[in-house]
């Protein structure tokens, strides 16, 4: 104990020689109870340069000259009085534009009337710049509210008063807009990124503009997407070109569909120009800032591919339907190039664009190469052989074939939904060996068995689907092929004694227990089918098939309860 104090009076002797070099004072000793191994402060004979620094008042940023820091809820309450102000500010102003022009109150022109809006919007921000270098967040109200009176004086000048034309009204609206981004680069607040990217896009709506001069609202919606993506590149934030993404694919469409439906190529065109810029956005938003997208940010883009990919295939199927599904495989390599660009420059793995990429090429390959390109003769086949090629490519590329997740998703549904017509016999006669897919379909099964059951940490879920599903196939193929009471009847009763004799020898219970699956069937085929239909001498034979593999199959299920599984890898 002794040699500990000794020590803590060493470092406390140090400190005050470093405050004495300082030219510091040491602090005040604390008032509750706590103790304490500092000794009181000693007097250096100078006088300090700075003053002295307590738990009371430390040296902070400008508001704690002012006072003790705000609470939480005085903070709150501070901002929402501070909107209920700017609320109040925007409600006077729309009030003044649209009561004058209701009323003629006031006795001015509309000019005025429409100048002294502009002046209060502008006196707003003017005096939310000044006072920003006190509370930055709080005087960022004030502009915000002037960005709003800004825009309702531009709408009413035009769309009441109609003393501005169309293009005098887009030119109001677009320095405003400006204003708004160069307000939200200084005091750094979303909200005037929002007002500037939907007062930009919602001004074709709102506006008297001639929508029959097609050409010029895709320069016009072009041009704001360029604006919002440079802009997005310059503040290091994906949001803001991401809703501009939305805003343009969602608007322009609806433009074009209530007023020009007739002039499908320009929206063609816009849709293919509006992907382009805003996949260059997204690549180079992850080269210039080091930082690609994750899968979250990933998840929020992928709708705007959605959209973008039924739009612009709804309008290459009516207009000219033998290219669409080709143009759709194209897209597929235009968005695997901003994935591939990004990743060889950066020199990783980028999990938000591969994501993308595998969930697009999926919808795209079901849909515009499988369900459009490929023969109805074919498709069966290669639902069968799809699934295990992926396997094989997985395999050879040593990748975890779950990372790839969309894809695996697309490609077993596919899977189920020719493996449902296979087992029902729905499949048409047109198809090429349409009896004996059924049956590679049990040897597919089979063989996904055979090869994950030794393997550590299978699902037992998904070994039993396999294994299950497999009896399904044999059995219905059996059906398909033999078209024969007595020899469908042997088939599987051969089948459940082949399963009973391998989970022996392999020690696998599942395998054994999935052999019961097969009897069971084989009885109610003989009950409902064979005692009903069958001839006297077709029904002898199916009882004694039956008879004979039941009790064989009794006899050898003795043994599997007692048998220990093997070893997993």
């Amino acid at each position: 104990m002794d040699n500990l104090e000794q020590r803590l009076a060493q470092l406390e002797s140090r400190l005050i020689r470093i405050e004495r070099h300082l030219n510091l004072t040491a602090p005040t000793p604390p008032t509750n109870d706590t103790f304490s191994f500092r000794p009181p402060a000693q007097k250096t004979g100078k006088p300090s340069a700075q003053p002295e620094r307590t738990a009371a008042s430390p040296v902070t940023s400008s508001p704690s000259r002012l006072g003790r820091r705000p609470s939480h809820t005085g903070t709150l309450i501070a901002r929402l009085l501070g909107w209920g102000g700017a609320l109040a500010l925007v409600s006077a102003a729309a009030y003044l534009i649209k009561l004058a022009y209701e009323s003629g109150w006031l006795a001015l022109s509309p000019q005025m009337r429409i100048g002294f809006a502009v002046a209060g919007g502008l006196s707003l921000i003017a005096t939310g710049l000044y006072l920003r270098r006190k509370d930055r967040q709080y005087a960022s109200l004030l502009p915000a509210a002037g960005i709003v009176i800004l825009f309702l004086s531009v709408y009413g000048a035009h769309l009441y008063y109609h003393f501005i034309a169309s293009g005098s009204a887009a030119a109001g609206v677009i320095l405003t807009c400006m204003l708004s981004l160069w307000l939200c680069h200084i005091f750094n607040g979303d909200l005037y990124a929002l007002f500037a990217i939907a007062g930009s896009y919602s001004a074709p709506f709102l506006l008297d503009i001639p929508i029959q001069q097609v050409g010029r609202l895709v320069l016009y919606y072009a041009a704001w997407s360029i604006v919002f993506c440079l802009f997005s590149l310059h503040v290091g934030k994906r949001r803001y070109y991401l809703l501009a993404l939305y805003l343009a694919i969602v608007g322009f469409d609806l433009i074009w569909r209530w007023n020009i439906r007739y002039q499908w190529q320009a929206a063609l065109g816009y849709q293919t120009l509006q992907m382009t810029i805003f996949l260059a956005c997204t690549a180079l938003f992850s080269i210039r800032h080091r930082r690609p997208l994750d899968r979250s940010s990933a998840v929020l883009h992928l709708p705007a591919l959605v959209i973008f990919y039924i739009l612009q295939y709804s309008l290459l199927e009516r207009h000219i339907p033998r290219f669409a599904p080709w143009i759709a495989l194209a897209s597929v390599a235009v968005i695997g190039s901003c994935y591939l660009i990004p990743r060889l420059i950066l020199k990783r793995e980028l999990p938000g664009g591969r994501l993308i990429l595998t969930c697009y090429g999926s919808l795209v390959l079901i849909h515009a190469g499988y369900l459009e390109i490929l023969p109805h003769s074919m498709r069966p086949w290669i639902a069968l052989l799809a699934l295990p090629a992926l396997l094989v490519w997985a395999g050879a590329n040593r990748r975890n074939i779950f990372s790839d997740w969309p894809l695996l998703a697309a490609l077993g549904l596919l899977w189920l939904a020719n493996y449902m017509q296979v087992v029902g016999n729905e499949l048409s006669s047109r198809i090429a060996g349409h009896r004996i897919i059924a049956f590679f379909h049990a040897l597919e099964l089979y063989a996904g068995y055979a090869l994950l059951r030794s393997r550590r940490g299978m699902n037992r879920f998904v070994m039993g689907g396999l294994i299950y599903l497999g009896h399904f196939a044999a059995m219905a193929a059996a059906w398909q092929i033999l078209r024969n009471s007595l020899g469908v009847s042997l088939v599987w009763g051969v089948l459940a004694l082949i399963c009973l004799g391998l989970s022996l020898s392999l020690r696998d219970r599942m395998l054994g227990h999935s052999s019961l699956l097969l009897f069971a069937f084989s009885a109610l085929k003989v009950l409902f089918h064979d005692l009903s239909d069958a001839p006297p001498a077709v029904r002898i034979g199916c009882l004694l098939v039956v008879g004979i593999t039941f009790y064989t199959g009794g006899w050898l299920y003795r043994y599997i309860e007692g048998m220990t599984p093997p070893r997993a890898r």
